[in-house]
């Protein structure tokens, strides 16, 4: 099943599978919600679109690799917690929960229950994958002090962003010098 939408006087098609998880089908009868074109057929006069890709598309624009995102949890797997970040769901891994061990998400978490997490990466497939591991001031707090780790999870991510960018100088500057004594060496290598 699906919706019969109109674009521009051309009448289309929304498949329910390609709905946003943040959209309520009742509430977008009769409404103008993002789409992305999927079939394009003028021959036939065939259109078929996604809410879900739109969407997915906005998320990758406004948010990015080490942003903090408040999201809602939506369902728990021994695995871990898909959590809903506005309509894209992210994979909160049982491994990015803490940094103490987690024998169980429904231990942690609720069905239900607002969680600020981190944005650990993208793929081009729409997957997201999320860590309150990275927001825990202290080990364990996740498991001990939730919500210390949602208050402070602004000030967490912006100290893991700058340890993260003097790593990657560190590395470039080490870089740099192995390619300065390679160069070095191999002049001396020509020269005898």
């Amino acid at each position: 099943g699906g919706f019969l939408t109109e674009v521009d006087g051309l009448q289309g098609f929304l498949p329910f599978s390609q709905m946003s998880t943040n959209v309520d089908k009742e509430e977008v009868i009769g409404k103008a919600i993002p789409v992305k074109f999927l079939e394009v057929d003028m021959e036939n006069q065939r259109l078929v679109m996604s809410n879900r890709r739109a969407v997915a598309s906005s998320f990758k624009k406004n948010y990015k690799v080490g942003d903090v995102v408040v999201g809602t949890v939506t369902a728990l797997k021994p695995y871990g917690a898909f959590v809903n970040l506005g309509g894209v769901n992210g994979l909160l891994h049982i491994s990015q929960i803490s940094h103490d061990h987690v024998t169980s998400v429904k231990d942690v978490m609720d069905v239900g229950q607002k969680l600020k997490v981190m944005i650990m990466s993208r793929d081009q497939n729409g997957r997201v994958s999320l860590s309150t591991k990275r927001l825990e001031p202290t080990a364990g707090d996740m498991l001990r002090a939730p919500q210390l780790v949602f208050d402070k999870a602004e000030e967490m991510a912006a100290r893991f962003k700058e340890q993260a960018r003097a790593a990657e100088e560190a590395t470039r500057a080490l870089s740099s010098d192995a390619d300065q004594a390679a160069a070095a060496a191999t002049e001396e290598v020509v020269a005898a």
